[in-house]
């Protein structure tokens, strides 16, 4: 039995132009262009998708649910080369914590001896694991704003999951939105209000936004859709724990979407066991360009994940 995990690519990406899939697109759309798609009549991301289009997605081959012993795996996200540079034509004078999450172009921590220093907001996800499919536990995955700050500038999700947002600043509204999924339908978060929910409608990348700018253009967040469960985000520290993976040989994957760097490294996964893996991402800040102070722009990240 062939894997059933088809590795990140498979979710590889959105509609790159007209008449392109969730799977791929006729071309690969400018990595900073502006990212859209046509507004339907029926408000998008709104509703849930149905439980038969979700298995579509996370289990076309019709595969039993994995029910074996798993392992687990934890490790940090290290960055070399460049330091991350300060983002340009940034207004935090309505929110001013938020320069302590968005000033650089992306979160590290101090170098170790080695120079490889922690990074923040990686994207890593464990594939290529065999004997069923792994259906996802968690209906939601929560993200909070406050203070004009996300909890994460990378969310990670699978699809069928909803993605609440809940707002906890005090005298701020927001309204989350896809910049590449346009909705007739405005969703607001009232201040300390109950979160409000949004349904991505395909595995792929997203560029979460707020439409009212609650605090500045600056305010937004990769959302990862994947078509398995078996990810996670690196905290502050670097630090990321995946757990409930199969037992064998898998594939270890990293992604830091705003500089379009990712590797991925072998792993085998003993029962009850946790295993420990870092991998590092190189950045060269002449390969990057800078954002500006447009959520658009700033939302035209690369959709292709570990291509």
């Amino acid at each position: 039995m062939r894997a059933y995990v088809m590795g990140l690519s498979v979710v590889a990406s959105l509609v790159a132009c007209k008449g392109g899939s969730a799977h791929g697109g006729d071309a690969e759309p400018d990595r900073y262009a502006p990212q859209t798609s046509p507004t339907s009549s029926t408000p998008v991301n709104a509703t849930p998708l149905p439980p038969e289009r979700v298995l579509e997605y996370v289990n076309r081959d019709h595969l039993p649910a994995y029910e074996g012993p798993t392992g687990s795996i934890q490790g940090t996200v290290l960055v070399t080369g460049d330091p991350s540079p300060e983002t340009k034509n940034r207004d935090y004078s309505k929110c001013p914590r938020g320069a302590e999450a968005y000033r650089k172009l992306f979160r590290e921590g101090p170098a170790r001896a080695d120079g490889a220093r922690p990074v923040a907001d990686a994207l890593v996800a464990v594939t290529g694991y065999a004997g069923g499919y792994l259906p996802e536990q968690r209906p939601a995955r929560v993200v909070a704003i406050d203070d004009c700050v996300l909890s994460s500038r990378t969310i990670d999700m699978t699809i069928g999951q909803r993605l609440d947002f809940k707002n906890l600043m005090k005298d701020k509204i927001f309204a989350p939105a896809f910049i590449q999924t346009p909705s007739v339908l405005g969703l607001v978060a009232p201040p300390a209000g109950d979160p409000v929910s949004l349904y991505p409608q395909a595995p792929g990348a997203l560029t979460l936004f707020d439409r009212f700018g609650a605090g500045s253009a600056y305010l937004s967040a990769e959302v990862y859709v994947l078509v398995q469960p078996l990810h996670a985000v690196s905290d502050l520290e670097g630090h990321y724990r995946i757990d409930g993976i199969p037992l064998g040989d898998v594939k270890v994957n990293a992604r830091l979407g705003v500089i379009n760097q990712q590797t991925t490294l072998p792993a085998k996964i003993r029962a009850n066991a946790v295993e420990t893996l870092d991998l590092t991402l190189t950045y060269k800040a002449s390969a990057v360009p800078l954002f500006t102070s447009s959520p658009v722009v700033d939302g035209g990240r690369p959709r292709t994940i570990l291509k």
